[in-house]
C-alpha cells in the first residue's frame, strides 16, 4: 500500500510539473491552469480530481503489473525500462486530458515534455519499488534464520 500512495504522490506531482511547464505558455483566461486558477486551487482540483483515479488505476492495472514485473522479469533494469516507457506513454494520455488541441496548437504546446517528465516519474517509481522489495526480502531472510 506504500507504493500506492507513492504513485500518487508522484503522478501528481508530476502534472503539476507539467502545468507549470507547458500550462504556463497558455496566456488566456479560457484555460484555468495554475496561472488563473491559483495555486491552492489547482492542486486541490488535482487531488480531489484526480486521485481516486489513480488509487483505483494503481489497484487494478498497475499493482497486477507490477507483481507480474518482480516475479518473471529478473533485472531491474529491464523492469525500470519498462516502467519508464509505460509511465511515458501515461504522459501522453495525460496530456490529451489536461490540454485542449485548441490550446496545444494555439500556443505551440509541446507532448514530449510530458512524455519525459512521466518517464522520470517511472524512473522513481521503479527506484522506489526495488527498494521496498529489497528491503521486504531482507527482513524476510531476517525472519527466517
Amino acid at each position: 500500500m506504500v507504493l500506492a500512495f507513492i504513485f500518487i504522490g508522484i503522478s501528481l506531482t508530476a502534472g503539476f510539473i507539467l502545468e507549470r511547464i507547458e500550462g504556463y505558455q497558455i496566456t488566456t483566461t479560457e484555460y484555468y491552469g495554475l496561472r488563473n486558477a491559483g495555486g491552492l486551487i489547482y492542486i486541490l482540483s488535482l487531488i480531489l480530481g484526480f486521485g481516486h483515479y489513480l488509487l483505483a488505476f494503481y489497484v487494478v492495472i498497475l499493482s497486477p503489473i507490477a507483481w507480474l514485473l518482480q516475479k518473471y522479469v529478473r533485472f531491474p533494469m529491464v523492469r525500470t525500462v519498462i516502467y519508464m516507457v509505460g509511465f511515458g506513454w501515461g504522459g501522453l494520455w495525460v496530456f490529451d486530458l489536461m490540454y485542449n488541441p485548441y490550446f496545444v496548437n494555439g500556443y505551440h504546446l509541446n507532448q514530449v515534455t510530458s512524455i519525459w517528465i512521466f518517464a522520470v516519474v517511472g524512473l522513481v517509481y521503479a527506484i522506489v519499488e526495488n527498494k521496498i522489495w529489497r528491503k521486504g526480502q531482507m527482513q524476510n531472510e531476517q525472519k527466517t534464520t
